[in-house]
């Protein structure tokens, strides 16, 4: 019996995801071996960059602007259209290609201002790309998860005219890709693991594709994320409203579950198993389906040999490997992950040393770079394992998530470094003691600020998470936290602090009176939430906050997060890390000198606004998020599509036929900015590589001292950055066919 297992859009395109190779390693041992791993979350933006669909794209843009221009009013949607196709008119993407051998070279990757121009034209392509779809439903290298789509009602969820449309970025690649190879494979089964809250609307729609088109077919679910919606749903009787075109779906731990639904198929029976829920459809008679835990050192060592490596926006593969699940302290009274009943996390369990060492010992032949995927690593493991990777000679460069304690002396920090650590990621939590103490972290903020240093001054970069606006923070507190990170900053290289978040699985939401929080409760319209709402005496207003941001944001001196250089635990982080390591920062925020002979380049293209539509007027994809965050906080509720589309048609604004046609800068990471015509025509002689002389030689009566200080505050501001030969041109590397 054939299985085909698939990884949907839109998530991390510089690695594969390990989920779904563990499960087919298990299988395969259990005597299915006839099943094909595809990932078609970088299948799909492959297909999408090819020649023919980056023009179709660019020819559909260029009709649509010179529709919405010639109307004489627009509402908030075509506003939101004509603002993302105006963004998309700056970037070249006839570079596609070459930006993307340029992430997989071995040698360019490493050359920052290349590899950034790189990620920043891919992550263009894609949200350019909305265009197809809704206007705005990407964002970063991602789904807008505060856009069209609310991932929190099962409304939207159930919602198909939604999701069909969310999927037309890709339907290409559906329809001239995956169904034919569905089609020509004769697969029994098709597996659909979701990871990510980004994937699920992509693979709703691809799961209702499939079900049309081969109804015969048997459709699992499974992943992190259709168990989050089934232990988050507060109707879960809607459970298989959402997962509509599901014949059973996996909660939990997946793989003697995808076992056992393996062998039922076979037989052609379904019957009650543990950690599986069944469509109604199949009158399978059980309660809810019952949570079981497996024994991890039964897993085989995990092969990778069904990933397509070359398909990946990397220039070596990057492996996940778990010698663990679940938490060893549990205790933390925020956290809220995996189906975790009364506690924090699952339960935890790791294999044996032994086995650990020796599946790194057979990972090793073929892999160099491993992130160890777990929760968090106990301490003694992982000192015992690095004295054996070094004992055995396993030469591998790998990274985990550990916590702050004090058994990380720095003779323990040097051990782990000559075994190969790379990198470790940390949550501090906080800088200030009582509320850690609130958290019931564990840790004392002294030793947490030694152990950082200890694993620094042994040359492993730590990466650092942390969070202001746990209940009952003080203002002074949490400026406490952002004092920490501030004073510890040679000591870290990526990382920060976001906002706390109250989820109904947390110990603060389970015994809220123990925190002084009350009122919890899910915003209206959303059965499926991820968050909650609370009150307490000392929260924060939506002022302080912004505040507290822009505090936070001056210890970011990098310009990229997750997937990319910039990302914690993001495998590109990794590379940089291992080939620079703590100094990393330092190769990546290097400021140019503003010298008159030196040449630059624009960073980005001065583009023509719409004609009678100024994009300081109209509405633009944060619209989307500024709707939804208002909602929230006035009404605390949801909104949903049926919703939140009227109100922005009802936004609208008529065309100004006496404005005059204006320009803008649009930087190449998508930022816009405004200035007069004189200043964006001195940014425009940049276009193709300048120098401040030439300038300065063709227009003679320039102020040359005004416009010395404005070349330097363009480099300042990333409009001018030094000019690279041939920025986005690298070796041709082979290319896999889909």
């Amino acid at each position: 019996m054939k299985t085909l297992l698939m990884y949907p859009p839109v998530t991390d395109p510089t690695s594969a995801y390990h989920s779904l190779t563990y499960l087919e390693t298990y299988a395969r041992e259990h005597g299915h071996t006839e099943i094909d791993i595809v990932d078609t979350n970088i299948e799909a933006f492959h297909y999408s960059m090819r020649p023919e669909e980056v023009q179709r794209v660019l020819t559909h843009m260029q009709q649509r602007r010179s529709t919405l221009e010639a109307q004489a009013e627009l509402n908030g949607l075509e506003q939101i259209e004509l603002f993302t196709i105006v963004q998309a008119s700056s970037f070249d993407f006839s570079r596609l290609s070459a930006a993307v051998d340029l992430l997989r070279d071995p040698e360019a990757f490493y050359q920052y201002d290349r590899y950034k121009h790189a990620v920043e034209l891919v992550v263009n392509w894609l949200e350019s790309l909305s265009i197809m779809g809704f206007p705005g439903q990407f964002a970063q290298f991602g789904t807008n998860l505060r856009g069209p789509l609310n991932p929190q009602t099962s409304e939207d969820l159930v919602n198909h005219e939604l999701t069909e449309r969310m999927l037309l970025p890709f339907e290409p690649y559906f329809q001239n890709v995956l169904l034919p190879r569905i089609a020509a494979g004769g697969y029994a089964t098709v597996g659909i693991n979701v990871t990510y809250t980004n994937q699920l609307p992509f693979a709703l729609g691809i799961s209702r594709l499939i079900r049309n088109a081969f109804p015969e077919i048997t459709i699992l679910f499974g992943g992190t994320e259709v168990s989050d919606v089934w232990k988050y749903m507060t109707k879960r009787e809607r459970f298989f409203e959402i997962f509509d075109a599901a014949d059973a779906c996996v909660v939990g731990e997946g793989e003697i579950a995808f076992v056992r639904l393996l062998d039922m198929i076979e037989n052609k029976q379904f019957t009650k198993h543990a950690n599986v829920f069944f469509h109604p459809r199949h009158e399978v008679k059980d309660d809810l389906p019952v949570i079981q835990y497996l024994d991890i050192a039964a897993l085989p060592t995990p092969n990778f040999d069904k990933i397509n490596w070359d398909l990946y926006l990397s220039p070596e593969p990057f492996i996940y490997y778990s010698p663990s699940r679940g938490c060893y302290w549990n205790k933390c009274t925020f956290c809220d992950y995996g189906l975790n009943g009364d506690s924090p996390t699952s339960p935890w369990r790791h294999n044996p040393l032994e086995k650990v060492v020796e599946d790194l010992r057979v990972l090793s032949k073929s892999y160099k770079f491993i992130y160890f995927s777990v929760d968090v690593l106990a301490p003694s493991m992982l000192l015992h394992l690095s004295e054996r990777l070094i004992e055995e000679g396993i030469d591998i460069r790998w990274g985990a998530e550990i916590r702050l304690e004090k058994y990380w002396s720095p003779e323990r920090a040097k051990l782990l470094k000559d075994a190969g650590c790379v990198a470790v990621s940390v949550g501090f939590e906080s800088g200030n003691q009582r509320i850690l103490n609130l958290i019931n972290k564990g840790t004392q903020i002294q030793s947490v600020e030694e152990v950082i240093k200890n694993f620094s001054e042994a040359g492993i970069a730590v990466q650092i998470m942390g969070f202001t606006g746990f209940p009952g923070e003080t203002m002074e507190e949490a400026k406490e936290s952002i004092d920490f990170l501030m004073e510890t900053r040679s000591q870290w290289t990526f990382g920060g602090l976001g906002r706390f978040m109250l989820t109904q699985g947390a110990i603060v939401a389970k015994q809220p009176e123990e925190f002084g929080v009350t009122e919890v409760g899910a915003y209206q319209n959303e059965d499926v939430p991820r968050s909650l709402h609370y009150l307490h005496p000392e929260k924060r207003t939506k002022e302080e906050e912004d505040a507290l941001d822009l505090l936070k944001s001056k210890m970011m001196t990098y310009d990229l997060d997750r997937p990319w250089v910039g990302g914690v635990d993001a495998s590109h982080s990794f590379f940089y890390h291992d080939r620079f390591g703590t100094h990393v920062l330092k190769q990546i925020t290097k400021k140019p000198e503003a010298t008159a002979t030196q040449e630059f380049v624009l960073n980005g293209n001065v583009v023509e606004e719409p004609v009678g539509y100024p994009l300081n007027n109209i509405h633009s994809p944060r619209s989307y998020a500024t709707v939804r965050i208002s909602q929230k906080e006035t009404h605390k509720a949801g909104m949903v599509a049926r919703e939140i589309f009227p109100l922005l048609e009802s936004l609208v604004i008529a065309k100004d036929e006496t404005a005059n046609v204006e320009k803008r800068l649009i930087r190449n990471d998508g930022s816009h900015f405004k200035y007069s015509n004189e200043i964006l025509d001195f940014f425009a002689f940049f276009k193709e590589g300048n120098t401040l002389q030439n300038y300065l030689d063709l227009h003679p009566e320039a102020d040359a001292s005004l416009f010395k200080r404005l070349l330097h505050v363009a480099l300042e501001r990333k409009f001018l950055k030094p000019a690279l030969t041939e920025e986005l041109v690298s070796t041709p590397l082979h290319r896999a066919s889909l």
